[in-house]
């Protein structure tokens, strides 16, 4: 098993955003009423798995064409609330030339996850069904950004193992497993990738950094507040396991 973190850039946004605690206002992760110059620099991170004969991606970060036209890229409002900062040669399509990808795996949705999928054709793209219903029904959070792709879809099984009782073998062979987490949005997912029973988690925005789950840290955009304390006690339970590798999420790093 090899997980490659591809970091594609950073975000500028509301410090609320990593944790909901920093304002009062439950909306302020939006930055609205905030003075630009205060807004924090979030890495902006995807990940290239490698276990068994599957090569895939796990989110795709920012899109290459965030670099030259953002705004018609995002529109106005994903923009103002997430601003891109991207250097030549950042994009997970740049960083990953000549690289395999047999599939990419969204935990979710959101623009800095799913903008890079405009730099790859002809790659299954999966997702959660709950997710894409979610995003066609959320146009303010979502843009149009996530509706402009067709994704193959999770056939969630009953699981009391899973952190809300469903997950899904995604490749059939026990490798990579969809576990659905109805909490930063409706249809979030973090996947549990495992080799020689030893496993990895990558957990999308269920989590921004260490403290998330160590600490029940809440970022700002939620879809259920409690069901997010349930999977970051989740998480961190299974961090401790002997067997765990690491846990990957897509914006690690430290906040005062």
């Amino acid at each position: 098993m090899k997980i490659k973190t591809i970091q594609t850039g950073s975000t500028l946004v509301s410090s609320a955003v990593p944790n909901r605690a920093t304002h009062r206002w439950k909306y302020a992760y939006t930055g609205l009423f905030q003075c630009r110059k205060n807004r924090i620099e979030v890495p902006v991170k995807c990940f290239y798995v490698t276990v068994g004969q599957h090569k895939f991606l796990i989110d795709a970060g920012w899109s290459k064409q965030v670099r030259t036209r953002p705004l018609r890229h995002l529109g106005f409002g994903l923009w103002f609330a997430s601003e891109p900062v991207m250097k030549q040669g950042e994009s997970a399509k740049e960083q990953l030339t000549g690289q395999p990808i047999d599939a990419i795996l969204m935990t979710h949705l959101d623009c800095d996850h799913v903008s890079g999928l405009a730099d790859f054709a002809d790659i299954k793209v999966y997702a959660s069904k709950e997710e894409v219903a979610f995003a066609k029904q959320k146009r303010l959070r979502y843009g149009t950004l996530a509706k402009d792709h067709d994704y193959h879809t999770f056939d969630f099984q009953p699981d009391t193992l899973a952190p809300f009782g469903k997950s899904c073998d995604v490749f059939g062979d026990g490798s990579v497993t969809a576990y659905l987490t109805p909490t930063h949005s409706a249809g979030s997912v973090i996947y549990k990738i495992t080799e020689d029973e030893r496993f990895a988690l990558v957990v999308g925005d269920n989590g921004y950094v260490r403290d998330s789950w160590q600490k029940g840290i809440l970022p700002g955009p939620l879809y259920n507040a409690d069901n997010m304390k349930h999977c970051l006690k989740w998480i961190n339970e299974q961090s401790q396991q002997p067997n765990c590798l690491g846990v990957y999420c897509a914006h690690e790093k430290d906040f005062s």
